[in-house]
Parts: C-alpha cells; structure tokens; sequence
C-alpha cells in the first residue's frame, strides 16, 4: 500500500495542501478539477506513484488550501502552483490536470515552461459555458449541510456517478470555497483568459485528452482540433465512449496513455 504525507506549502499568496507519495520516479504533480480536491485522484494515484514521485495539491478555494475572495479565474490559478513547482519540487515536473486542473497546468507551461517537462490536460474547458452543475453544485454548497446531505443531495444531481465518486465529492464540496462556483456562474471564470494565445506559448510536450461531448465532455470538437493546431509539441487523442471524468470512467486506460506519452518524453531526457 502506498504511503503519502500530506503538508502545508506556504506560497506567496495563500498555504497549498498537499500530498506526497514515495520517491519512486521523477516528479508528477496531479491537479484536480473545479470544486473538487486532491483525492479526485484516487482510481489513478497508486499506480502512477509506483513509478513517479507523485504530487497531488489542493487548488486555491479547494480541499484544505486558503482561500482567496474574488481570486478564482483561470488566470488566477496557476499562481501557487508555480510557487509549489520552483520551491518544492525543484526541477521540471510531469504535470497532470483535469477540467480546471487542464486549464492550470497549461497556464504554468505558457508563463514558466522550464518548470515542466511534459503535461497531460484531461478534456480542459478552453471556451467556458456556464455548466448548469455549477448552479446546482452552488445551491448545495450555500445549504452548508454535513457530508452525508451534500452526498445525498449529489446523488439527486447524478444519478450515474459511482458511489466512491459521490463519496469523494461530497467531501471536496463541504470543504470548497462556495465561491470557486460563483466565480463560474457569473462569468468570471475566464475573465482575461486566452485560450488561443495561452496555447500557442505552452512550448512543452503536451497530451490533449478529449472526452466525448455527447456523453458531458467540456472540449467542443471545433475547440479540440483548434488546440491541436495551436499546440507546438502536442499529441490529441479523442475517446467517444467516455464522459468529463475521464480517469475515474476508464482508470486502467488512462493511465496507459499517460505514462506512454511521458514515457516517449523522458527517454531522450
């Protein structure tokens, strides 16, 4: 069984939450989407720490990290993330990132590419429509009810969710920062976010993973085929079977696609 210590980092701006796995490998750090918190990574996080020195933080608002009132923009997250990379783990890391933690991880490759050796982004919203879970989510964390209401009050929201992935939610909403959805539902999510020119500047190896939009992927085809455009060291891979949470949906896949991308990239490392 894996073993992680979980700490406190003190950024610039607020104190990261963290945890840290065995020093197995180089550096990976895994970046959970909106409203959620470091244990997102659950179905993947053994078996990536069996071969890499993982690291799994809480964003800004999120799990146990500090918040910041009015601080939850896109452009606003990388922030104590590039503060973790230069100061804890020290050298270029293999960034993976999820919806929000996406939209993250290449912000940190455009501003600071020598801190990241390659990244994976997991079906990122790179155009923000307001997703009517945003609302919903909003209104259950506002109730401030205890873990098990917020888990059943979820489950009435998503009838298709596992029970562990309700779990797990219903925990990271209880912790979040109601604003981190508020920011989304007014629209100040992707205020001064440029997807295009955000794109063009992450001149890193980078794996865009596509989730299928017919079953509640965030990445519009047209939006899809863009980035791949727009990326100058990318691979895209589309699944058309599998919904936004790609990882939990599909582990076992994921993680073989993943490790064999950074994989390529490491070798010639």
């Amino acid at each position: 069984m894996i073993k992680y210590s979980e700490q406190k980092y003190a950024a610039n701006t607020i104190e990261v939450n963290y945890v840290e796995g065995p020093d197995n490998g180089p550096p990976m750090v895994l970046i959970h989407g909106l409203g959620s918190r470091w244990t997102a990574w659950d179905p993947v996080i053994d078996q990536f720490a069996e071969k890499w020195h993982v690291y799994a933080v809480d964003l800004r608002g999120h799990g146990d990290s500090g918040r910041v009132p009015g601080g939850y923009g896109f452009v606003d997250y990388p922030t104590d993330i590039l503060d973790f990379l230069r100061d804890v783990v020290g050298q270029p890391a293999y960034l993976v990132g999820h919806s929000l933690g996406a939209i993250t991880s290449v912000g940190i490759c455009a501003v600071a590419p020598d801190l990241v050796a390659a990244a994976a982004l997991e079906d990122p919203p790179l155009h923000v429509d307001v997703a009517p879970q945003f609302q919903i989510v909003l209104d259950i964390r506002n109730k401030n009810l205890n873990v098990n209401d917020t888990a059943v009050e979820l489950r009435k929201a998503d009838a298709e969710a596992s029970d562990s992935a309700i779990a797990r939610r219903a925990i990271a909403v209880t912790k979040a920062d109601s604003g981190v959805w508020e920011s989304a539902v007014a629209g100040r999510l992707a205020r001064g976010w440029d997807p295009e020119v955000v794109l063009a500047a992450a001149d890193v190896p980078m794996l865009l993973l596509q989730a299928s939009p017919d079953m509640g992927g965030v990445l519009a085809d047209t939006d899809a085929t863009r980035a791949a455009d727009l990326l100058p060291k990318g691979r895209y891979v589309r699944w058309d079977d599998v919904g936004h949470g790609m990882h939990d949906a599909q582990p076992e896949r994921f993680l073989q696609l993943v490790n064999a991308f950074f994989g390529k990239v490491l070798r010639p490392r």
